[in-house]
């Protein structure tokens, strides 16, 4: 598995500034509402930066984020540690093959396709497994993944983007290169950071990302006692997964 590095993690809220966790966490609530309960605990893998569990606190939950980079976590805890809620959210640093909490919850997500960074199928039933195990019977267990037809069908790009910080500028590259026997494809990103005319620094990750097909999924969450109830074209509920859908969208039930 990959961990996000001390310069990619400051900069993360920002490359991602423009993404709708709130509308993701929207998602995640109606998830629960057609196939189980609103409200109670909730463990988050794989949180990062927290956002989603935030937004989550934030609307009553009681949150447990884990994460595998301590960098991530720090910025998760600097920003709740001046926000009350009715249930403060716990950061934990953790495997999501291994981790260990003492406790069971009602539900558990894995946003942002963060369960594709288990790469073989050793490490995915691992993963899984454990998670179940912290879940209590009926459960919720909700997590995008990369979908294997489109990335067959419509292939990844290159992408660049230059963020404009208070601080100055921010260029992030990323490249993709896929294997389809293995199933993967590896995200290669460089980062560079500039304060007025000052270079920061310069940071180079390779990310290998899992996709998967339906039914292979399928038959992966019920191998480590879940059930799939629906699967939907990521980020909605109603629309069916097809050939140019990049992320797929699952609910499933802890058995």
């Amino acid at each position: 598995m990959s961990v996000f590095e001390s310069l990619y993690a400051n900069q993360y809220d920002s490359l991602y500034k423009e993404k709708d966790y709130s509308g993701e966490c929207d998602l995640v609530e109606e998830s629960f509402k057609r196939f189980g309960k609103v409200g109670g605990t909730l463990l988050d893998i794989g949180c990062g930066t927290g956002t989603h569990s935030i937004e989550l606190a934030r609307r009553g939950y009681a949150c447990t984020g884990i994460d595998l980079a301590p960098a991530m976590l720090e910025h998760a805890a600097s920003k709740t540690a001046s926000e009350t809620f009715s249930h403060q959210p716990r950061w934990m640093q953790g495997d999501a093959r291994t981790f260990e909490t003492g406790e069971t919850y009602d539900h558990a997500i894995m946003m942002f396709a963060v369960i594709s960074y288990l790469t073989s199928n050793d490490d995915v039933l691992a993963g899984l497994k454990n998670i179940r195990r912290h879940l209590k019977p009926g459960a919720l267990f909700v997590c995008d993944f990369w979908y294997g037809a489109a990335v067959l069908s419509v292939r990844p790009n290159e992408r660049v983007r230059i963020l404009e910080t208070p601080k100055g500028r921010t260029m992030r590259a990323a490249s993709t290169t896929v294997n389809s026997f293995a199933q993967t494809a590896d995200v290669s990103f460089k980062l560079w950071s500039v304060e007025g005319d000052k270079f920061i620094g310069e940071t180079n990750e390779t990310h290998t990302m899992r996709y998967f097909f339906a039914q292979e999924f399928k038959l992966l969450l019920m191998q480590s006692g879940f059930e799939c109830l629906h699967l939907s074209a990521f980020p909605e509920l109603d629309t069916p997964l097809t050939d140019d859908s990049w992320n797929a969208f699952c609910i499933s039930t802890a058995v």
